[in-house]
């Protein structure tokens, strides 16, 4: 093999740091019909806590302020961001203007020709990181207030993520209610879940989360599942060990919903996995395949059909850039392939924005890189309502 890099997109190569990066301008026009969205976008929080918190909780409250040149994020005084450590976000990402300011951001969007995105949360994962939220309730409650305000700045480009109480189904039915009274485009749950306030372990493929399912099908939205709560180690190579196991794929989330029987009991839900790419998926479906041949009197529940099955008919994917997935994209299936910017992450298209799409044009026929360049999303997330 050639002593260099494999990335298929020249652009792409010798890119600045996220907050150096400018956007890529208009190369050539593409084919006509094409609508271009984001269905991976990131915003970050503000002090956004304090003032929605209860008054006799607002110590505990998170804050985010900014202090010694970069974001602090702390919970009841203490600090979950080492200053190094905020100083290095704000130089490499968290302090380009386009993370908080919406003029900014749309500015950039018009120049890569991004119509619209779905915007996901950037420090909200940390707080999912660490364990154990105290005062989930509030915790998300603020957020899903805070980020309806922002995406309402830009109703018709701007489209908001919230968060239910994943942790108390029996609640479910209200917070949903609550999600979509705020305009959610989109609901998300962690990948690690963490525990019920009795102290049991959370399993989403538990009876006692279907209620939270229920309530999801019946609201319409899909549900999101976003890569961003792995602890990375300080060891040398961090970087790149956090980057690449976030970026493996969500077999166990899948596997829990397949062969869980939710999708069978909830035949209305739909879940989208966000920032992992396309070429986990084939292997997997295979696997997954493997599993109720392999081992047909241990499967239980019984399936009504084979696993692959619930990919095609309730599963979609995001990615930025793959070309591998795109070259599999047959096992998959484009109809459930969203391209997103992810912007403006270190990882992002933000750029060579206008580049990754040309990339997907080149991998597919255009009916197909038309439907996973925006349209999809569009009709997924209700972009045009």
């Amino acid at each position: 093999m050639a002593d260099g890099f494999v990335l298929e997109i020249p652009e792409q190569l010798g890119q600045p740091v996220a907050a150096q990066r400018k956007a890529q301008a208009k190369t050539r026009e593409w084919p006509a019909g094409t609508r271009i969205v984001s269905a991976d976008s990131h915003m970050l929080e503000g002090d956004l806590w304090i003032d929605r918190f209860p008054a006799h909780l607002r110590d505990a409250a998170p804050r985010m302020i900014f202090r010694e040149g970069g974001w602090d994020l702390s919970i009841g005084g203490k600090s979950m961001t080492p200053t190094p450590l905020a100083q290095h976000l704000c130089d490499v990402l968290e302090c380009y203007p386009g993370l908080t300011d919406i003029e900014a951001r749309l500015k950039d969007l018009d120049i890569e020709g991004v119509e619209k995105e779905l915007i996901f949360p950037q420090r909200l994962f940390g707080l999912m990181m660490f364990g154990e939220i105290q005062n989930r309730e509030h915790v998300f409650s603020a957020y899903n207030e805070a980020i309806a305000e922002q995406c309402a700045k830009a109703p018709t480009r701007l489209y908001s993520v919230m968060v239910p109480t994943y942790w108390d189904p029996e609640a479910a039915k209200d917070s949903v209610t609550r999600c979509v009274e705020l305009d959610a485009r989109c609901l998300m749950v962690p990948i690690k879940p963490g525990k019920f306030a009795d102290g049991k372990p959370i399993q989403y493929n538990h009876p006692r989360m279907d209620p939270l399912w229920a309530a999801i099908e019946a609201s319409g939205l899909p549900l999101a599942f976003h890569i961003g709560e792995a602890i990375p180690t300080a060891e040398a190579g961090a970087t790149g060990v956090s980057v690449l196991t976030q970026m493996q794929g969500f077999r166990q989330n899948w596997a829990q919903l397949t062969f869980g029987g939710i999708f069978d009991r909830f035949p209305g839900l739909r879940v989208v996995f966000v920032e992992a790419g396309l070429s986990w998926i084939p292997g997997m479906l295979h696997d997954a395949d493997m599993v109720v041949h392999s081992f047909p009197t241990s499967v239980n529940p019984k399936l009504k059909h084979p696993p692959s099955w619930y990919w095609r008919n309730h599963c979609f994917a995001t990615f930025m850039t793959d070309p591998v997935g795109l070259e599999l994209l047959h096992r998959i299936g484009p109809e459930t392939a969203m391209w997103s910017s992810d912007y403006p992450h270190q990882e992002s298209t933000f750029g060579y924005t206008r580049g990754a799409i040309e990339a997907v044009f080149r991998a597919c026929s255009v009916e197909d890189a038309q439907m996973i360049l925006g349209g999809t999303a569009l009709k997924l997330f209700r972009m045009d309502n």
